[in-house]
């Protein structure tokens, strides 16, 4: 029987993702290259994702980083590199810098401070940035006394953001690309 490639939704019900439940799937299908060489997760929790992602980019290298050193199932291969720290950490961010990513995809802390720290420290080393969890933009918890207006999802829904961006329907995740 011929190999199958299987859709991006299809893995991310097959690995568990929580991309599935919060939507994030057919905007990714809709504005994701097609043959990436290097993706850079930040916030890889248990590596679900990851796993979609080597299965759904076979030639990709894979690079996931987390808070948190043990993953509840090894990885073994040769295509995925984890990298341990806060996604803030300048020194963790210097490395990243230098490995000149295709796709960036933030899915980490969600505090709205260090997602412009982050996006600003990496936008110039990726064709494609992505934020996910954009509603925490309007939760006082995470906007870390920044008002609305100076999140990243305030920015873009004002026109001040300074990338191009894409905003999915649901205003939960966004594409940002440097001009």
């Amino acid at each position: 029987m011929p190999y199958t490639k299987k859709t991006l939704h299809e893995l991310a019900y097959m690995y568990g993702t929580d991309k599935l439940q919060h939507g994030y799937i057919p905007f990714y299908e809709q504005y994701l290259p097609k043959n990436p060489k290097k993706i850079l997760e930040i916030g890889v929790k248990e590596g679900r994702s990851v796993r979609m992602w080597m299965n759904y980019f076979p030639e990709a290298e894979i690079h996931g980083l987390d808070l948190f050193k043990e993953f509840p199932v090894p990885f073994h291969d040769e295509r995925v590199k984890f990298w341990e720290g806060d996604q803030t950490n300048q020194y963790i961010l210097e490395q990243l810098r230098r490995e000149k990513f295709d796709v960036v995809i933030e899915d980490a802390s969600h505090d709205c401070r260090k997602h412009w720290i982050t996006l600003f420290s990496l936008i110039d080393t990726c064709s494609q940035y992505y934020i996910e969890d954009l509603h925490t933009c309007s939760d006082t918890f995470f906007m870390e006394g920044l008002s609305y207006e100076h999140t990243i999802k305030g920015a873009i829904k004002n026109g001040k953001m300074p990338f191009d961006c894409i905003l999915s329907e649901n205003e939960n995740i966004a594409l940002i690309c440097r001009k």
